[in-house]
């Protein structure tokens, strides 16, 4: 049961009810009460509606999925600018998330540096999943598409940027809902490329986006152009984003000790410190 009404008449009388999922319309952008879901209700009717139907998908999935702790979190590492190493702090955030959290990660991008991973060619990858969907057929058991690497369980990447752009919204909705269902997974680490379909409806999809950034000023166009773009589509993603300055990156080879050696030394301290800082939500 669902049901919307407006702050204003909410009493005690409608409390008593206790109705599972209730969505409250409230004035404020910030609630002083956090006992119910709110909505800020003074938005476009396309940006109320979208925040309406997350919440209904997400409370739907957490009815049906058994034994979470919690659900599963979609946190979404992406910069609209390059060389900001956005995909090594997703490695490394996800490699830590790992040593407390299954974590499962995901590389989004047009080029992915598959050989981050392995050199085997013969695995089922990205492209592969979704052919198969395309054909009919039931996702395939996830023991054949998931390696580990570290801490950090993944799959591997598509196979070239075309097949990446072939994949749709919608597609990728369907993995994250199966991987709701059908995993233990309690993290799920996006690595999102400009290529993706519906890359802001995939970024307000997150619990909370990491955004590497840089301070020259062709950088900071870019990146106020890409919030212009992103906060009109969705009032929810300007609280979800978080920017982040990252260290300056280890430029060592990768050895035998990868990927353990992102961990420790300067650089994994200091990462470990940012997500002190800035701790995912949930």
């Amino acid at each position: 049961e669902f049901l919307l009404i407006a702050e204003e008449n909410l009493n005690s009388q409608i409390q008593a009810l206790q109705i599972p999922h209730m969505i409250v319309l409230s004035s404020d952008r910030e609630p002083v009460h956090t006992d119910q879901n709110y909505i800020y209700k003074y938005q476009s009717a396309e940006s109320l509606i979208r925040e309406v139907m997350t919440y209904c998908q997400e409370a739907i999935l957490t009815d049906t999925v058994c034994g979470y702790e919690k659900k599963l979190r979609l946190i979404g590492i992406y910069s609209p600018l390059g060389r900001c190493g956005q995909t090594l702090f997703a490695l490394t955030a996800g490699q830590i998330w790992g040593e407390s959290r299954n974590t499962l990660y995901l590389n989004m991008e047009d080029y992915s540096g598959w050989q981050i991973f392995s050199e085997q060619d013969t695995w089922q990858n990205l492209s592969d999943l979704f052919y198969c969907l395309r054909q009919g057929k039931s996702f395939p058991p996830l023991t054949d598409l998931v390696h580990s690497w570290g801490n950090l369980d993944y799959i591997a990447p598509v196979s070239s940027f075309e097949d990446l752009r072939n994949i749709s919204g919608k597609e990728w909705t369907s993995l994250f809902v199966h991987l709701e269902k059908e995993s233990s997974y309690h993290i799920l680490v996006l690595d999102i490329g400009n290529g993706i379909d519906q890359m802001f409806s995939i970024l307000d999809q997150c619990t909370q986006i990491y955004m590497p950034v840089l301070d020259d000023w062709i950088s900071r166009q870019k990146i106020e152009q890409f919030k212009k773009i992103a906060f009109s589509f969705s009032d929810t993603l300007e609280m979800k984003i978080q920017e982040l300055h990252l260290p300056l990156a280890p430029c060592t080879e990768k050895g035998q000790d990868f990927p353990k050696n992102l961990l420790w030394g300067k650089w994994g301290t200091d990462i470990r410190k940012l997500l002190e800082v800035t701790p995912f939500h949930g």
